[in-house]
């Protein structure tokens, strides 16, 4: 299956980016209607609900890259501002469903990976940040240069206390 939604990829993904590293955030799938594929889905989602307006999904992976706690007040701008150093991904290539909370079936797992590797491949990350264990469980193996960091999906019952040392780990063993 060919990339059906293009990643976002922040203005200083490629360079002098503030994790000293390329991070690609891995997301799982989007939902929608036929009618809203798109190739710039993914852009178009990122701009607005992690850019332009705060939706919790976006402020809580901006918080854990930043080390930050469920206590800590993250600015719009400041939140705005991680985006431009990362890209973000979602692994299923199609609608898993119209509504949130709909799981991807077997095939969409299997017909996604030829893409991912196509995109693994053009972002060359240092640090891939899957978000969901069953999610880091599908990936296919990646090259013994690329950290894997999977951490629990930020969406249902996510703890700062247990994924920010996870990640934060992983950041200081891409950068050295």
């Amino acid at each position: 299956m060919p990339i059906v939604f293009q990643p976002w990829v922040g203005d200083r993904y490629w360079e002098a980016n503030r994790f000293g590293a390329r991070v690609l955030v891995l997301g799982e799938s989007h939902y929608g209607t036929e009618e809203e594929v798109s190739p710039n889905f993914t852009k178009d989602v990122v701009q607005n609900l992690a850019i332009d307006h705060r939706h919790a999904f976006f402020t809580k992976i901006s918080k854990v890259l930043l080390g930050l706690d469920s206590n800590q007040w993250l600015s719009d701008e400041e939140r705005s501002e991680v985006w431009q150093h990362l890209a973000f991904y979602n692994y299923v290539q199609g609608f898993v469903g119209d509504t949130p909370r709909v799981r991807p079936n077997q095939d969409m797992w299997q017909d996604s990976k030829e893409a991912f590797l196509s995109v693994i491949e053009h972002l060359k990350p240092d640090l891939v940040l899957v978000l969901g264990v069953e999610l880091g469980g599908a990936i296919p193996s990646l090259e013994s240069n690329i950290d894997v960091c999977a951490i629990q999906h930020p969406s249902t019952g996510f703890s700062y206390a247990k994924w920010n040392p996870v990640v934060s780990e992983a950041l200081k063993r891409v950068k050295s």
